[in-house]
């Protein structure tokens, strides 16, 4: 069983949560690769929007990343001698997967961690109203809310 734990500065934090909101516009899905250092621990050091790598990827209920946009991903992560470390997108509503979201990870790498925002990240966002998940391989996966998703995320200073 993996656990991999996340840290992020709080102004990065921030950030992101701001550029999700941006993008989303309040109605439609919004998403980053959170980039940095997966030893001695995953942390975050910077973070690539969707809409930076595909503009036309985002829709009212799901993103869509092609094969040429995680090219891209790979190609800058290269450039800059980083990793997606997870990666992170909204919802209209709760935090939990969809069945699209179960079904094709991000990175389909056992240990890959992709976090859900609620309510397209209006609001206030805190770690507890996230949704962490977990890929475990073989199309499996392990989730936390609320208290647990905190202790699994780590905002720093």
């Amino acid at each position: 069983m993996l656990v991999h734990k996340l840290e992020i500065s709080k102004p990065l934090w921030q950030q992101l949560i701001r550029d999700l909101a941006r993008t989303g516009m309040g109605v439609k899905e919004s998403g980053a690769f959170l980039l940095g250092n997966m030893e001695p621990s995953r942390v975050v050091t910077e973070y690539l929007l969707y809409s930076d790598i595909a503009p036309d990827s985002q829709h009212v209920n799901y993103v869509l990343l092609r094969g040429r946009h995680m090219a891209k991903v790979w190609d800058i992560c290269e450039l800059r001698k980083l990793r997606v470390v997870a990666d992170i997108h909204t919802h209209p509503g709760v935090p939990i997967q969809s069945p699209s979201d179960r079904d094709n990870p991000i990175v389909s790498i056992a240990g890959h961690v992709a976090l859900i925002v609620p309510n397209f990240a209006k609001g206030l966002v805190v770690p507890s109203s996230l949704g962490f998940h977990e890929f475990q391989g073989q199309g499996e996966w392990r989730s936390w809310f609320r208290g647990e998703a905190a202790a699994l995320l780590n905002i720093t200073g």
